[in-house]
């Protein structure tokens, strides 16, 4: 008997249209697999609720579904049609290859059955894709130009921004972001404040953004630059998520049904002053890969987590700080740092001291590998009740349970096995390697005929990153 998983979408338009509930399908797929000698575990059952079929990587139970698969799981893929599996051809044959030919799995439409052998199966089956993303492209059509239509007539089309709530497809004020919103326009046109000390001023009464985040510079200048507060609403086609470009020809702008929250007046003493003022707009400088100092990258804040960097030929400071989302304006002399990393350095190499290891890509590998086959073998063990219980219940018969009971101590027994021959990290050669490194390190960081940006690259190799904590005025070291 095979172990299956199943996988259904829906999203909300196909449901009303074409029947394709979640119930229905699943209904469907389990009739399949009694029919078919496959057994079905709840656990592995993914939905996607709501969601498109064109991306593969916006789908959260689909990419759960395909990191199980990784762990061996299930035998087979059971899909209503191969278009709740993917709408897009390209994500269709990467991850049909991947669980096929890495993990062995097949991905099986019980409403298209399809032998995987069959060469006249391979050229339908591509027929299937090819008609699924011919469908989805037309229908994204349709939907772009149904948003155009009523982004014409004033009506919403993307979330409320900052300011603003939503009642039955309008924007409404909310009182409290609107304040926040009028001080940000007028510290800025009036105050003539920077951006950076208006994002630091509204961060320090505990506001907000919609999405639970600091303000920061560019969440300021995308305020001062959107028309929905003099009543107007803006609307770019095809616009990638989270990219702005204010001057896009395809942006389009048209009158909304909402109350203003600023002035006109206010709106145009903002644009006179960004256009005078906008640095954002200037061409990019050319990159200098020549670090100034070898500790570049290295040392972070540990309030916020964002990078030390120079504010002056000498000294660091938090470039959280610098956008505005930080309140550490602590600085950093830049040989002092030096002097504590090489003593750090030569702590560790002498006595053995180290703060932290940031576990290495196998040593990670290693945990999770481990950690993923304990819990297998935990959920085996609710398996086993669940199947004892459907046995005592009169849901399954003798044979049944037998046979179920078969399939969960041949599992067991694989995973045991694969757990005796997975070993755990060993932290002492570990510490050995960082202390060896290190020696090698101490001496390079001595050297003055070494480059500025061979020791940066070189002790970036020993240590992953370096917090300094303003409150102690002391640097806490992660070593690779």
């Amino acid at each position: 008997m095979k172990i299956g998983a199943v996988y259904r979408r829906v999203s909300t338009d196909e449901q009303a249209r074409d029947g394709y509930s979640l119930s229905a399908q699943l209904k469907a797929i389990k009739k399949y697999a009694s029919e078919h000698d496959i057994f079905i575990d709840p656990q592995y059952i993914f939905t996607d609720e709501g969601i498109s079929g064109r991306k593969a990587k916006t789908r959260p139970a689909f990419m759960e579904m395909i990191k199980q698969a990784k762990a061996k799981k299930f035998d087979v893929i059971l899909v209503h049609k191969f278009d709740r599996f993917s709408r897009n051809r390209e994500d269709s044959v990467v991850y049909k290859s991947l669980l096929k030919k890495e993990y062995g799995i097949n991905v099986i439409s019980i409403s298209e059955p399809l032998d995987p052998d069959d060469k006249i199966s391979v050229i339908l089956e591509a027929f299937f894709e090819a008609f699924a993303e011919y469908y989805s492209l037309n229908l994204s059509s349709e939907v772009k130009k149904g948003q155009l239509e009523k982004h014409s007539e004033g009506e919403l089309q993307t979330n409320p921004s900052f300011g603003y709530n939503v009642e039955d497809n309008k924007l409404v004020i909310n009182s409290e972001e609107a304040e926040i919103v009028k001080l940000i326009f007028e510290q800025y046109a009036i105050d003539n404040l920077p951006m950076m000390e208006i994002a630091r001023n509204i961060n320090k009464l505990g506001i907000k953004t919609k999405r639970g985040n600091k303000f920061e510079n560019r969440t300021i200048y995308y305020i001062l630059n959107n028309p929905v507060y003099i009543g107007k609403l803006r609307y770019t086609p095809g616009r990638r998520k989270d990219t702005y470009d204010f001057d896009d020809p395809n942006t389009i702008i048209t009158n909304g049904k909402h109350t203003p929250i600023i002035s006109s007046e206010l709106w145009d003493m903002t644009q006179i002053k960004l256009t005078k003022n906008n640095k954002w707009k200037k061409p990019k400088q050319h990159i200098d890969n020549n670090p100034k100092h070898w500790t570049k990258g290295l040392i972070r804040c540990k309030e916020c987590g964002c990078t030390m960097v120079t504010c002056n030929k000498t000294k660091l400071r938090c470039n959280g700080y610098n956008k505005g989302k930080c309140s550490n304006s602590s600085t950093l002399s830049i040989e002092e740092v030096y002097q504590l990393i090489i003593n750090t350095i030569k702590d560790t190499i002498n006595n053995g001291t180290i703060d932290h290891i940031v576990p290495n890509k196998k040593e990670r590998k290693e945990t999770d590998k481990y950690s993923i086959i304990k819990h297998q073998l935990e959920q085996l063990k609710d398996k086993e009740k669940r199947i004892k219980e459907a046995y005592r219940d009169g849901i399954d018969t003798l044979e049944e349970y037998k046979e179920n009971k078969d399939i969960l101590t041949k599992e067991k027994e694989r995973l045991t096995k694969e757990l005796n021959n997975t070993e755990k990290p060993k932290a002492e050669t570990r510490k050995k390697e960082i202390i060896e490194n290190g020696k090698k390190v101490y001496e390079i960081l001595n050297n003055e005929n070494i480059s500025i940006k061979e020791k940066n690259e070189i002790v970036h190799i020993l240590i992953n990153k370096i917090e300094f904590d303003s409150n102690t005025n002391t640097l806490e070291v992660y070593y690779n």
